[in-house]
């Protein structure tokens, strides 16, 4: 039987299964081809909408479905475990004269024969917002397109439509089943109770497909009742019923049978009692359509709907509204549309393409992490649901990028979360102003937590000009715990509305500014017995966990010394428009010891600054005075900037390893035993990447430190062979008074793995530092890693790090993504803000620019869509060009000189300017060497 070749599903076979795993398509959008992507044994591809369906797909259509932590369609599925279970949304095709074979390749027969190459090929190609699987069987001459996606809508679906064409020269004599197992309950069901909780299944046969519905929610502390239903729908392509269903798993596989050898396809049955009782059982959404003669070059089209609603009369409806090819390709193209421009937020156009397709996946991932927080994709090793308080403030990064104004609202909910101690819920729900202290039940702090807010809001603030925020009435957030934690108040109880109170029993307000004061006073006293943060259940390094009582975190003291000034500079804004005086609490005052009047604090003692502090929390452990006092703005700057020189001098001169006169570096910091972490131990340097980038990022390490830190990091942590940097020097021995990392084998996770966020942190901070000339081989360092895929098997993106192999891990869900499109947007490319008035200020390579000399940048400013072209005809790079001109819309604009290649336009001229839907601004760049 001959084949034919078809440009859409056919001629897979010539593809190699050797080089890439993946080809950028000629599209500039993103768009992707691997072929026989199923040789890969742990990819997946992330599927969603705003609404919060969430479901991952596989080269072999495997995967989860979920709609929220305690609601899966299917098994939640763990990235080892894609290799190993039958459970996918398989498709079946039976051909008279053949076996029955599957378009996802989910055959006991496929996998057996997968290592020969004369049967048949595979291709996917992903796209922002669809995944699409081609295979072809040459021996039969038949060949598949399935596409999946989630619709963008209010509802809790995914769609599939597949397409069987016959490539031979014969008419074939077909039937197509497809198959999704419903496991419709909470995943700790997968082995917990897992048949009790399978007993209270109601099981439906319906006219298209199965509909699950358990009768109640099992959980020990009290069932409840349930009300949602699962269903997997089956339609003809004008949206008629199939032939016959299937609700029970065993009857559809048969006795002795499997999900990749089930009796009903390759017996080629039709179910035989369509109104059979399946109630209790393990069930499926099994699905055989009309039998069907396909004449050559012919193809037929079928829709599967995989759907959750707590409202089963919304089913109807949504028949009427997926159930048919029409309503899928309407779907499908509003909802590729939706996602292109969702990666257009901030695109980039330059002489590297690869460049240019990969940052629209890092801009997709940013809204990956909105929506699947840390959890539901295969690589769920955080695991219930929900973003934790850091990663909530660093994902408004890139928000503000797009949309600043429209984040405000995330800015002011997301303080409601802080304690009147410092201290902060550490797991945000998924209702505006919902707050959990803890994922685990393990209530602590963690001593970076305060950091990050006040650097997003210096963000925010400095985007947008609107520093009035600061001045934003908020309450705060309270619970039992007190102290940081430390203590409890036994006098709450929960019918106080987790809302901080006055001895008067009012609940209390303080400004936006006096909350982030609050999570700074508190840190910058809770300082161990080398005075420095005091480490409490983690910094940004999680693993380091065991260090509770003596541990110090040099590496974030330095984030706090930067967060004083920041603020400093913030009051100094405000004084500006004419602010005189802040008003605060008056319990607060005694943090602020440089004020007149109250009595001085000697930094340099730990014992009397946490004296100081334990101070304070005693009077608000319960209520707060509610009082406030008005406290000049000038003193009030006096005070945070001592504070911010004291802890700067402090690391610079107590903390600073000196390797030779060229090399050195910062501990980062103390054990449980009080001991230094970081220097010379038993004749090997231990060093730790985190706490060499905080110094430079927050302008504690001078100009001298700074270089001689990336001389250091690159002789001591850069992969000389592969690339990258290694997150820290190896603990030769698992260690109970640093934490879970030294159980790590190294290279893997914190302890020793290439972990993106940090490699790209440094980066960062070394443009920032105006150190363009040695980011930018960083930056080509991270982006090869990234999208060498012949290495690191993934598909494009950014994962959260790279094992000992080059293999990437966690990908989609890290902070990574925002971190880079911060740096690439207002760093590298160098459009920022500052007070409102727009910065333009590139550290560019001459190699990114094109041929005619041009680099752009679109995004947003000022609710403004703007596209930043640099003009460089004689390609100098950094260091070597000055800018020379700036016209929007064609016409010059007045600028603000800061130094030779960073300049100012005022936001009042750039608003003037600025009438298009997207406005040109080009900048010529002119080389003054």
């Amino acid at each position: 039987m001959k084949s034919k070749t078809n440009t859409d599903i056919g001629g897979l076979a010539a593809r190699s299964k050797k080089g890439p795993l993946w080809q950028f398509l000629d599209k500039k959008d993103g768009s992707f081809s691997a072929p026989f992507a199923e040789y890969i044994s742990r990819l997946y591809f992330p599927l969603m909408n705003e609404a919060g369906m969430k479901s991952s797909v596989t080269p072999e259509l495997k995967g989860d479905i979920a709609s929220s932590f305690q609601h899966y369609l299917t098994p939640a599925t763990g990235t080892e475990e894609l290799s190993r279970n039958l459970s996918s949304r398989n498709v079946w095709v039976t051909v008279k004269g053949h076996q029955a074979w599957s378009a996802t390749g989910n055959s006991a027969l496929q996998k057996a024969n997968r290592w020969s190459d004369k049967k048949e090929a595979s291709e996917v190609e992903g796209h922002i917002g669809a995944f699409i699987l081609r295979r072809e069987n040459n021996e039969i001459g038949i060949s598949s397109k399935i596409t999946v996606f989630v619709p963008q809508t209010q509802d809790f679906v995914e769609l599939m439509k597949v397409q069987i064409q016959n490539d031979s020269t014969e008419t074939l004599h077909c039937a197509v089943y497809t198959a999704t197992p419903i496991f419709g309950r909470h995943p700790d069901n997968f082995r917990d109770h897992r048949q009790v909780t399978t007993m209270f299944q109601k099981v439906y046969n319906e006219k298209y497909g199965t509909r699950v519905k358990p009768l109640i929610v099992h959980d020990e502390h009290g069932h409840n009742i349930n009300d949602v239903n699962y269903i997997v729908y089956g339609f003809e392509a004008d949206g008629s019923a199939p032939q016959s269903v299937w609700s029970s798993q065993q009857d559809f596989t048969g006795e002795g049978g499997s999900l990749d050898n089930p009796e009903a396809v390759f017996l080629n049955k039709t179910a035989s009692d369509q109104n059979a009782i399946n109630d209790g059982k393990e069930a499926i959404g099994a699905i055989k359509y009309k039998d069907i003669e396909l004449a050559p070059g012919a193809s037929v089209e079928y829709v599967v709907m995989h759907g959750i609603s707590n409202d089963e009369t919304t089913f109807e409806g949504w028949i009427k509204q997926y159930g048919s090819v029409q309503a899928f390709d309407t779907y499908l193209e509003e909802n590729l549309a939706y996602w292109k421009a969702i990666s257009e937020n901030v695109a980039f156009d330059t002489a590297v393409d690869t460049f240019d397709n990969w940052a629209r996946w890092i801009a997709f991932q940013l809204k990956c992490r909105q929506i699947f927080g840390n959890s539901y994709l295969p690589d769920f090793g955080y695991g219930r649901g929900g973003r934790g308080w850091r990663d909530l403030w660093q994902d408004l990064l890139s928000i503000f990028l797009v949309d600043p104004s429209g984040a405000q609202n995330e800015i002011l909910n997301n303080f409601n979360g802080i304690r009147i101690d410092g201290s902060n819920a550490t797991i945000i729900g998924t209702k505006a102003g919902e707050f959990i202290a803890d994922r685990n039940n393990v209530a602590r702090s963690w001593s970076d937590h305060g950091a990050w807010p006040v650097f997003v809001v210096n963000f925010y603030l400095q985007q947008t000009g609107d520093f009035d925020l600061l001045l934003q009435k908020l309450p705060y957030w309270k619970d039992q715990f007190t102290h940081r934690n430390k203590e409890t108040d036994t006098l709450w109880n929960a019918s106080q509305n987790f809302r901080q109170k006055t001895k008067k029993g009012d609940e209390y307000h303080g400004s936006l500014l006096e909350h982030m004061l609050i999570q700074q006073l508190s840190a910058f006293y809770n300082v161990g017995e080398h005075n420095n943060l005091l480490l409490e259940g983690a910094d940004w390094n999680d693993t380091l966990d065991m260090a509770r009582e003596k541990g110090e975190s040099v590496c974030f003291h330095n984030f706090y010394s930067h967060n004083f000034k920041l603020i400093a500079e913030m009051l100094e804004a405000l004084k500006e428009q004419g602010t005189v005086e802040i008003q605060l609490l008056s319990d607060l005052l005694i943090l602020l010891d440089r004020l007149p009047n109250q009595q001085k604090v000697d930094y340099d003692d730990p014992a009397e600054r946490r004296k100081r502090l334990k101070q304070y929390f005693d009077n608000i452990k319960h209520t707060v005075s509610g009082a406030q006092t008005s406290i000049n703005i000038d003193l009030l700057i006096n005070d945070l900037k001592e504070k911010s020189e004291h802890i700067r001098e402090h690391i610079r001169t107590n903390e600073w390893i000196e390797i030779d006169a060229t090399e050195g570096f910062f501990n980062g910091h103390y054990d449980n035993l009080a001991q230094p972490m970081h220097g010379l131990k038993k004749g090997n340097i231990q060093m730790d990447l985190t706490s060499q980038v905080m110094p430079i990022m927050c302008n504690v390490a001078s100009e001298e430190q700074c270089s001689m830190m990336h001389k250091a990091v690159y002789s001591v942590l850069h992969d000389h062979e592969k690339g990258g940097l290694r997150l820290c020097t190896e603990f030769p021995e698992p260690n109970m008074n640093i934490g879970r990392i030294t159980g790590f084998v190294y290279g893997h996770k914190e302890h020793g793995s290439k972990w993106m966020q940090q490699n790209i942190m440094f980066m960062y901070g070394l443009y920032q530092r105006k150190m363009p000339q040695l980011a930018y081989p960083l930056f080509k360092e991270i982006m090869h890693l990234s999208t060498d895929s012949q290495t690191n098997l993934i598909f494009p993106g950014l994962p959260s790090y790279f094992d000992p192999e080059n293999r990437g891990a966690y990908a989609y869900l890290t902070g990574s993504a925002a971190w880079m499109l911060l740096s690439l947007t207002t760093q590298m490319f160098g459009v920022r803000g500052q007070k409102g008035n727009l910065m333009i200020h590139p550290q560019l390579h001459s190699e990114q620019f094109t041929t005619a000399g041009q680099a752009t940048i679109t995004c947003n400013f000022m609710n403004k869509r703007i596209k930043v072209s640099y003009l460089n005809p004689e390609k100098a790079s950094f260091g070597s060009y000055e800018i020379e001109s700036v016209r929007i819309n064609g016409k010059n604009t007045p600028f603000i000189r800061e130094q030779k290649d960073a300049i100012i336009i005022n936001k009042t001229d750039f608003i003037h300017s600025c009438t298009q839907e997207i406005n040109d601004i080009e900048v010529k760049l002119k080389n003054y060497q």
